[in-house]
């Protein structure tokens, strides 16, 4: 590499290091948020939050390394041409196709470190953090239950409320149960007492409800049907609504490549496209970053973003439609990275030249 090669290089590599720590810090203080409400609830252990918050950064990065490079590249551009020494370089015959060599080079670094990371790091993240749910899941009832408070089930068909309870004998007084099952009327469940019991063949979890009684009925109707019972089990539930996505991010690329699934091809696709959009990615910054002195390090950050939202949404769109069998899998996600090249090839030849562009192919 030439001593400019290595100068943008530099800077670009550090102006992307910085933003992908600022991006990763701002998601994990998000989900570390989100985290904190479910340990109030009793969703997820104290003692393990900080491991659960770490696993979910594992795959935020997959994501958030291809919009820091974007964004690394044009701010270092800005600098450039804000402090004139763009107009220096091409002064002395730094052309486009010299910006783009260094800017080819960081891409197929993050090429790399994105594929090792949907390759190796990111499936690991999905197993570890579906096997701490699942055992979170196994966690005896008593202790998922804080008296005094309204607890709701992962999928919001269940919400459980009790006065007090004892954990030594896995009793429960004045309890409240609110069930919906959907094309049925609501059902409320209240009684004195309840007790907590597993079956030790099955590994079902049970809360029985003792001296109470069951209305059903909904708001605004005017009959409802009360019920009076003396026992009455309650099976709790299992489903977590993230398991499918989680086993399908979690298995290896050889277990993809065999699957006929639409999901796991959905998933394939995803992992191949994301090492070539942040190639791609890199290369757009690079005409998209041209800004005249005037204008500043940060006149183009919002056309950028303007581009970037349609590419991600659209990758993440054609991803569902290939997993719910809305669209062919062999179309997979190319027509994405095309229409990208394309955006790419118009702005390359309208700040370059058409006739520079086919005189240099003909040479």
């Amino acid at each position: 590499m030439r001593i400019l090669d290595r100068y943008l290089f530099k800077e670009m590599l550090l102006t992307w290091l910085a933003v992908l720590l600022v991006l990763l810090v701002i998601m994990t203080g998000n989900v570390l948020a989100r985290s904190l409400s479910r340990v109030t609830d009793g969703a997820i252990d104290a003692d393990v939050l900080l491991l659960f918050v770490g696993v979910k950064s594992i795959g935020l990065l997959v994501t958030l390394i291809p919009l820091a490079l974007y964004l690394g590249i044009l701010l270092a551009h800005g600098r450039f041409y804000r402090d004139n020494e763009m107009a220096v370089m091409q002064a002395c015959g730094y052309g486009w196709r010299d910006l783009l060599r260094p800017t080819i080079l960081i891409g197929l670094l993050a090429v790399l470190v994105i594929a090792a990371l949907t390759v190796f790091a990111a499936p690991w993240a999905a197993r570890y953090e579906q096997e701490l749910k699942q055992a979170m899941r196994e966690r005896s009832a008593v202790s998922l239950l804080t008296p005094g408070r309204f607890i709701e089930s992962s999928d919001g068909s269940l919400v459980f409320f009790v006065r007090s309870a004892d954990p030594a004998t896995e009793t429960f007084q004045d309890v409240f149960l609110h069930r919906k099952v959907e094309g049925q009327p609501a059902r409320v469940d209240t009684s004195a007492s309840a007790r907590y019991r597993r079956d030790e063949a099955t590994g079902d979890e049970y809360i029985e409800l003792v001296d109470g009684q069951t209305s059903i009925g909904g708001p605004g109707d005017a009959e409802w049907t009360v019920t009076r019972f003396g026992s009455q089990s309650v099976l709790r539930p299992h489903e977590d609504p993230e398991a499918p996505r989680l086993r399908t991010k979690g298995k290896a690329l050889s277990q993809l490549i065999g699957s006929d699934a639409l999901a796991d091809r959905a998933e394939l696709q995803w992992r191949v496209s994301l090492p070539l959009g942040a190639l791609l990615l890199a290369i757009l910054a690079v005409p998209l970053a041209y800004t005249s002195p005037r204008q500043g390090r940060f006149g183009k950050i919002g056309l950028a973003i303007l581009v970037y939202i349609p590419f991600a949404n659209m990758l993440s769109l054609a991803r569902k439609w290939i997993a719910s069998g809305a669209m062919p899998a062999w179309i997979g996600l190319w027509p994405v990275h095309l229409a990208m090249l394309v955006i790419i090839l118009w702005l390359l030849g309208r700040r370059v030249g058409w006739q520079w562009l086919l005189r240099k192919r003909a040479a």
